[in-house]
């Protein structure tokens, strides 16, 4: 459902979640964590041996940390100024300034700091200092487990984002997906795609006018065994549409990483482990964000063969599912691929990081100048992982370009109703879903137990089934308010701090 690719919002040392799509997505579409943990000013700004305990750790020659790629440039960014990614070993994926991208660059455990300045000064065209990159070791990128430790265990902060997968197990191993996406990739030529889609619009209106969605519907909602039958097609659906992202990834030229399964809200979820598409041209990841939506409509295509072959009138429920799960997909307000192409389509990894900011710049009469971490971006994250960018008289989005400002506050103003709507009717009708979704529930188990009483195993399975597929829309909505309790709680207990920061000097002084 999702794809999984940890976003970057740069601000001079930012962890962005791994990938879906993961870019570690969610069910049945993709998910991708990729709310920032903000590592502060990522410039070298500050005094050496500002770090305080931390610059002490700093080892003789600094050698990046084990299984560190710089992946280069984000290309198609819709940032103001350029921003260079690297993945940890463990898949997170961090935003760097140019600056800490070339002492990363310098450092492979040969140079001491003032090798490495002397060094990132002859690439980056300024006065480094020994000092200076001590400090930035010390203070930005050890704290992001970028740099291995002296002696002890290098960090590994992971990024924490709004509405990612949970209980992520993996399906398929990495190296299995980078073969199957290898030989799938044949069909992203232009030819292929334009000839398939051709012949996927012919093949669904075939089948339309030939059979009977509502006579299809019917027989599988009177039939136990037709339905588990459509079950098991859409499952093997999702799993298509992942591999349709894994196979546009590796088309684009990036690796992508492994498939596997977990839990969006209380939803089951596969998801596809893209993040190395990062390294790819906004198309390329466009082409990744769209390739599990292409797939869906190439099994739909598989279906109406079979449906040719076979008549089974059942294929044409689950022809409609697939499209049907291709267009949910497209939804932007949740991190279905939707999200993800809007995301992409700005140059914006994670959306939901801006969309605070981006409404605060539409509203009148804020004039409050904007701070200097407002101004870089690097303020620290609200309760619920997402950074923010700050507001330049109240009135844009500091930090991306003209393009990118309009397409994430366009967004925010459509999803800020959307998402306030669903929660408003979430909280109406809690009281009403869950009271009469237990006694659905048990309506279903009560039947399950007789027919598994009177051997009828099949019976009993789809009886079972049809309780589980009910108890999770209600599960979920409990799941949703449980989030939202959390995150009001520690909100306020981060308000509560700060203004105890504030007042606590004043009192000292009185």
């Amino acid at each position: 459902m999702t794809d999984i690719r940890p976003l970057p919002t740069p601000g001079p040392a930012t962890a962005v979640g791994p990938g879906g799509q993961l870019r570690a997505g969610e069910p049945g579409n993709d998910a991708r964590p990729s709310a920032p943990h903000r590592a502060g000013p990522g410039a070298a700004g500050g005094k050496p041996g500002a770090a305080g305990g931390a610059a002490g750790m700093v080892p003789a020659r600094p050698c990046r940390a084990d299984g560190l790629t710089l992946l280069g440039e984000f290309a198609g960014s819709g940032l103001d100024r350029p921003v260079q990614l690297a993945r940890r070993g463990d898949g997170q994926v961090v935003a760097l300034t140019e600056l800490l991208a070339h002492i990363l660059a310098a450092a492979d455990g040969t140079r001491d700091v003032g090798a490495i300045a002397g060094r990132v000064a002859a690439r980056d065209g300024r006065a480094v200092s020994g000092a200076d990159v001590h400090y930035l070791i010390a203070d930005r990128l050890m704290p992001l487990g970028l740099i291995a430790a002296a002696g002890g265990a290098t960090p590994t902060p992971r990024a924490a984002a709004m509405f990612t997968l949970a209980a992520r197990r993996t399906l398929l191993p990495a190296p299995v997906v980078a073969r199957l996406g290898g030989v799938l990739a044949v069909l992203f030529r232009p030819a292929a795609v334009a000839g398939l889609l051709a012949l996927l619009v012919a093949a669904d209106v075939w089948a339309l006018r030939r059979h009977s969605v509502a006579d299809s519907a019917a027989a599988v909602l009177a039939t136990p065994a037709l339905m588990l039958a459509v079950v098991g097609l859409t499952l093997a659906g999702a799993l298509v549409h992942e591999c349709g992202h894994a196979a546009a990834c590796r088309y684009g030229g990036a690796r992508p990483g492994v498939i596997g399964f977990g839990m969006y809200l209380v939803w089951p979820a596969f998801f596809t482990d893209v993040t190395d598409s990062y390294r790819l041209s906004r198309r390329g990841r466009l082409r990744t964000d769209l390739g599990g939506i292409y797939f869906n409509g190439l099994y739909a295509l598989l279906l109406c063969g079979a449906l040719a072959v076979s008549h089974a009138e059942v294929l044409v429920t689950a022809i409609v599912l697939a499209h049907v799960d291709a267009a949910r997909q497209l939804a932007p307000f949740v991190r279905l691929d939707g999200y993800y192409i809007m995301g992409d389509l700005a140059g914006v990894p994670d959306l939901f990081s801006r969309m605070v900011p981006a409404l605060r710049s539409v509203l009148p009469g804020r004039r409050r100048p904007p701070s200097a971490g407002e101004l870089s971006g690097d303020q620290p994250a609200p309760p619920g992982g997402a950074g923010h960018a700050g507001l330049a008289g109240g009135a844009r989005l500091t930090g991306l370009t003209r393009r990118a400002r309009l397409v994430v506050t366009a967004w925010a103003l459509l999803a800020a109703p959307a998402i306030g709507v669903n929660l408003v009717m979430l909280l109406v009708s809690v009281p009403f879903v869950v009271p009469r979704t237990a006694r659905a529930v048990w309506a279903q188990l009560v039947p399950a137990g007789s027919a598994i009483g009177d051997g009828q195993v099949l019976t009993a399975a789809v009886d079972a089934a049809a309780a589980v597929v009910l108890a999770l829309p209600a599960a979920g909505m409990l799941f949703v308010l449980f989030l939202l309790g959390r995150a009001v709680g520690r909100g306020l207990a981060a308000h509560r701090r700060r203004r105890r920061g504030r007042t606590g000097p004043v009192g000292r002084r009185q």
